[in-house]
């Protein structure tokens, strides 16, 4: 879907910059970024040794992963001056948010359950599909504010090997606002290029794993993105 909305807006902004002033770009990127995530996850475990008796334990973890990755973007600047341009940039590649996958083995500690818990647990998950429609504001050759819409899916990639309270998280599509600051300049008859600096704070991710078994299990995280990013584009 995001592939199709990004051909739209292409197909627009080529359009209008044949009927209004202004410029239409086209280009690719290349990003740094630092990707942080903070979260817990809470299991309600009921056990069968006492009637209506239940276990709770939460956990807390934190990820991070260094990542190189490429996007396509358009956009169109307004008037002679080009001060407001708006436009869409594409991430079609996938990044995992932990550097390594996180793994934990467990042992029941009462054998009188019904549902035993001995097992080996993995967690990590993936961004794909990542959106940003952006608006900035700045004069050609010089520095500009940027202020963007973005849309990511996460994809769970959790693992259980015991027997007991098995079952993954749902995936998710987050929403996120970025921040950017950067330099725009021009080359040749109809270059451009863009240094710019930027930070994305994406909405909790909150998922409810309920096995139907003897456990209810519920995460919730944080995840932050700082990166850099050199842009090259062709003005039509």
């Amino acid at each position: 879907m995001h592939k199709y909305i990004l051909s739209i807006l292409a197909a627009f902004c080529l359009l209008t910059s044949n009927v209004l002033a202004g410029s239409f770009t086209m280009g690719v990127a290349g990003h740094q970024v630092g990707i942080s995530a903070q979260g817990s996850e809470s299991e309600d475990t009921n056990t069968t040794g006492m009637s209506g008796s239940s276990e709770q334990s939460v956990r807390d973890a934190t990820a991070g992963n260094d990542v190189l990755f490429g996007s396509v973007f358009a956009e169109y600047s307004f008037g002679d001056s080009e001060v407001l341009t708006l436009g869409v940039d594409y991430v079609p590649g996938t990044a995992d948010v932990n550097r390594k996958t996180i793994s934990r083995t467990d042992t029941t500690a009462d054998d009188n359950e019904a549902q035993q818990q001995d097992g080996t647990r993995t967690a990590n998950a993936e961004i794909s599909d990542h959106i940003t429609y952006y608006l900035e504001l700045g004069k050609m050759n010089g520095v500009y504010g940027k202020i963007g819409f973005t849309e990511v899916d996460i994809k769970t990639k959790d693992t259980e090997t015991h027997a007991g309270t098995s079952g993954l998280y749902p995936d998710k599509t987050l929403d996120a606002w970025t921040y950017g600051l950067g330099y725009k300049g021009e080359f040749g008859t109809k270059g451009v290029f863009k240094f710019e600096g930027y930070f994305t704070d994406y909405d909790s991710f909150n998922a409810t794993n309920n096995s139907g078994k003897t456990s209810t299990k519920k995460v919730s995280a944080d995840l932050d993105v700082v990166g850099a990013a050199l842009r090259v584009g062709i003005k039509f």
